[in-house]
């Protein structure tokens, strides 16, 4: 299957936007200054390094599977997980904010959920048993 990269379309980025905005988690001013702060980045996982190209290959050629990314290289309503880098909020309480967010992978962003915050997950990703195991000292000596 051939491959090639297709970045994210405004409308895409609009919508997103306006979810967040329906939700009331979105903290950005408008949708100007979330298009902005989007552009800025770098489309690169904030977490791991994977790039957005790589992960939309990944998908897109289906050398990963899930029932949420893209079947045959099509990418479609709720099967488009892993095309594009995700926006993530750091503090998963707060908003979606220039302060509170980044731009991760679908792997990162899915294996971070709403359990860590964006620091404790740097830790957890490097070393997870450790991490976790410190975390259950630390319970103990409280």
């Amino acid at each position: 299957m051939s491959f090639q990269y297709k970045p994210k379309s405004i409308n895409q980025l609009k919508e997103s936007y306006n979810r967040r905005k329906r939700e009331g988690l979105n903290g950005f001013e408008s949708f100007d200054d979330f298009f902005k702060w989007y552009n800025s980045k770098e489309l690169i996982c904030h977490y791991c390094g994977l790039k957005e190209v790589e992960s939309q290959e990944l998908s897109i050629k289906e050398i990963l599977t899930s029932n949420r990314f893209p079947k045959k290289g099509i990418i479609g309503q709720g099967k488009s997980r892993a095309v594009w880098l995700e926006v993530d909020r750091i503090n998963p309480n707060g908003s979606y904010s220039r302060e509170n967010s980044v731009l991760c992978c679908y792997f990162c962003n899915n294996d971070k959920s709403d359990v860590f915050s964006g620091e404790m997950y740097s830790q957890f990703f490097q070393n997870r048993v450790s991490f976790l195991r410190q975390l259950l000292k630390n319970e103990k000596l409280e």
